[in-house]
């Protein structure tokens, strides 16, 4: 063999390689989306199967947990499965009705099956979500938290299929049902699965929500902070929102409070130099960024101001340069209208103290 045909070969080795890892990788992402570990089956469901299933689950034939099992994790291997179900006339009412059953294992074994189809294509995700909606609402509270979890996971799925979505959840008053769940729930998994089902609903809408609606979840979040990083990522998203009003309130003091050297990692960094430079960029007035700036030599802001300093490394340049950025504009345009002395001088004292 030449070296040229060797050398094509070798591409196309890495081309395979590198195909096969962006696959494996995919399906991670899929999985942990799921909320839900895949169990391995000796059998995998074939499209005949399927179909056989779906006619038995709608002619009311007993159903076992083991087969909700097979059934929830075939939609989430084969996408393709969801339109098939769902097209079968009957077969999602009839899943809907074990999603109601009073065996609660058969149920949660039901309501995970939701939780695949929630991940399959808008036009379905709609269609489900007009129909299961009013359903899993009502489980949202249940006594048993495995069902009030995954009842939550499963319209954080669906939230995250369109905007058109969010709307149908959000005229049941979802937003107001999962502030509540995220403020007064004791259960560590109800509580994790509303911050994931948060975090999707407000990227699609985000900006359709009342001011004081944000405002309330953004006080939660307050509350969570020293126990949740979750609640940072939340914070965040509402600070994309141009109107928020973050400026005006004690955002920036409350997220320099909640810093500890224990609770300090990448997963809470980058959420909070964004919200720090969010809130000065929309800020007119210099107040947010002399806020800042004036904590950073003292307490927790010396936290940030090393990560400042020291940011490649932990990889957070572009958080830093964005924050900075903003910073040096705010004060620099508030000392040419003042007159005082010169910014940047300003701005490194706070760092060489």
């Amino acid at each position: 063999m030449n070296y040229s045909a060797s050398k094509t070969r070798v591409k196309e080795k890495i081309r395979y390689d590198v195909d096969a890892h962006r696959q494996k990788n995919k399906q991670i992402l899929l999985n942990s989306r799921r909320g839900v570990k895949v169990e391995k089956e000796d059998k995998e469901l074939t499209t005949e199967d399927l179909q056989n299933m779906a006619l038995e689950i709608k002619r009311g034939k007993k159903i076992t947990v083991k087969q909700l099992k097979l059934l929830q994790n075939a939609f989430l291997d084969y996408l393709d499965f969801t339109v098939l179900f769902y097209n079968t006339p009957g077969a999602v009412d009839s899943l809907l009705h074990l999603a109601s059953s009073k065996n609660e294992e058969l149920q949660l074994a039901a309501i995970e099956c939701f939780v695949n189809m929630g991940l399959g294509e808008k036009k379905i995700c709609f269609k489900l979500t007009k129909l299961i909606a009013p359903y899993l609402m009502m489980y949202i509270n249940h006594l048993n938290f495995n069902i009030s979890a995954r009842s939550i996971w499963t319209l954080g799925n669906l939230s995250d299929s369109s905007p058109g979505a969010c709307k149908l959840l959000q005229n049941q008053n979802f937003f107001g049902a999962l502030i509540d769940r995220l403020e007064n729930s004791t259960c560590d998994q109800v509580i994790y699965d509303t911050f994931y089902t948060l975090k999707l609903f407000l990227k699609n809408y985000l900006q359709l929500l009342p001011i004081d609606d944000l405002n309330k979840l953004l006080h939660v979040c307050y509350k969570r902070l020293d126990t949740w990083r979750e609640s940072f990522w939340i914070v965040y998203q509402i600070s994309c929102f141009q109107d928020s009003g973050l400026k005006d309130s004690d955002c920036i003091y409350n997220l320099l409070d909640a810093l500890t050297e224990d609770i300090i990692d990448i997963t809470c960094l980058v959420p909070i130099l964004r919200t720090f430079g969010n809130i000065i960029a929309k800020d007119s007035t210099d107040n947010s960024a002399n806020k800042f700036l004036h904590r950073l030599p003292h307490g927790e802001g010396s936290i940030i101001r090393d990560i400042l300093i020291n940011n490649s490394n932990y990889d957070l340049s572009d958080e830093c340069a964005w924050l900075l950025g903003n910073a040096f504009k705010a004060i620099r345009m508030s000392e040419i209208i003042m007159n005082k002395t010169n910014a940047f001088e300003k701005i490194c004292g706070y760092f060489l103290l």
